[in-house]
């Protein structure tokens, strides 16, 4: 290079160096804070920590109308629940095989008649009579058979989709939006360490978000800043620092899960803790009906219903919710209940 040429150079260098410096402090407030910064679609919740936000959440979130599983609990799959606001997700992971039964191909789920049968009370008797006719028709598949990750709620046979496909909708989302923090925890019905592969090849792997609860968790603005926006953790196994049990491993705790009736979602009991350790910093409220149902999640998503149990059981437990978790989270009031939970917009009651 000539003598000319590096000065050029040089000067281009000075010149991009200058103009980069002051894009930045151009986004910067005197406080040394992004003046423009958005997290979770609010500027107000990035100097919050995780911990102190609620995160709108759908339970078996996978579990979906829309891709076709015969015993919903949401409208639409995780992709358009992500598009609509949802934050949270709690799913299901089993290993499955692909059958035929009769002419229709299903998804054999792949787990010891024992813990299927302890999985039926949260599935209507009809479909897991179904669910039976069609393993049975289907045959047990052969220790060799090719088996895959997939996010089924209880009976893959009722409903299936990939891991893999899934893990894809949540890097295209991460890479997408840039200022958004999700969490999701996986009801581990197979060995844990099935999933690293699949997080591994989808190249989601940069995302995950490494938490310690004995300490203060996070702001959204450093998660965000740091591009480690993901936690994800598991219920059965445990794989730390990226895959930690979130009970077991004090991340999470949670209020009972099973209610039968409205009545008993709205009882006072329903705020006692289930699983997870007193002072887990995340609180997962979860608010359904089983066996799911449209009708019933539209009266439990309600505004007076929802927003009042979440301030009750915060009130009682001494933490805010983080984790509002519902069924067919399309009905009722779930975003603006979380909304007002994070002291926005706050709903009229």
């Amino acid at each position: 290079m000539t003598g000319r040429s590096r000065t050029l150079a040089g000067v281009v260098a000075l010149v991009l160096v200058v103009a980069a410096g002051a894009a930045y402090l151009a986004l910067r407030d005197t406080d040394g804070r992004s003046a423009s910064r958005s997290c979770n679609g609010s500027e107000a919740l990035c100097a919050l920590r995780l911990d102190q936000v609620a995160l709108a959440s759908t339970h078996n979130s996978m579990n979906a109308a829309a891709d076709g599983f015969q015993d919903p609990s949401q409208e639409v799959g995780i992709e358009a629940q992500l598009d609509q606001g949802v934050r949270g997700l709690l799913v299901d992971a089993y290993l499955g095989v692909v059958r035929t039964a009769g002419s229709q191909p299903i998804v054999y789920t792949d787990v010891s008649d024992k813990r299927l049968g302890t999985l039926a009370n949260a599935v209507g008797d009809e479909e897991v009579q179904h669910a039976l006719r069609l393993r049975a028709e289907a045959g047990r598949p052969s220790a060799d058979a090719p088996r895959d990750v997939y996010l089924c709620h209880s009976y893959c046979e009722l409903g299936a989709v990939l891991f893999s496909d899934t893990v894809e909708v949540l890097r295209h989302f991460l890479e997408e939006n840039s200022d958004e923090v999700l969490v999701m925890i996986i009801q581990d019905e197979l060995d844990a360490e099935q999933l690293v592969p699949v997080l591994e090849e989808s190249g989601l792997e940069p995302y995950l978000a490494s938490l310690d609860p004995s300490v203060p968790l996070p702001t959204l603005e450093e998660m965000v800043e740091s591009g480690h926006r993901l936690v994800i953790g598991l219920e059965n196994g445990d794989l730390p620092p990226l895959l930690p049990n979130v009970y077991d491993g004090g991340l999470v705790q949670e209020v009972p899960y099973d209610y039968s009736s409205l009545a008993e979602l709205e009882d006072p009991r329903s705020c006692r803790r289930h699983r997870g350790q007193d002072g887990a910093p995340l609180f997962l409220l979860n608010h359904w009906v089983t066996p799911p149902s449209p009708a019933l999640a539209a009266e439990a998503n309600a505004e007076d219903v929802l927003l009042g149990r979440a301030r009750r059981c915060a009130e009682e437990r001494g933490q805010p919710v983080n984790l509002v978790a519902v069924d067919f989270a399309g009905s009722g009031d779930l975003l603006p209940t979380v909304d007002a939970l994070n002291g926005q917009d706050e709903p009229s009651s």
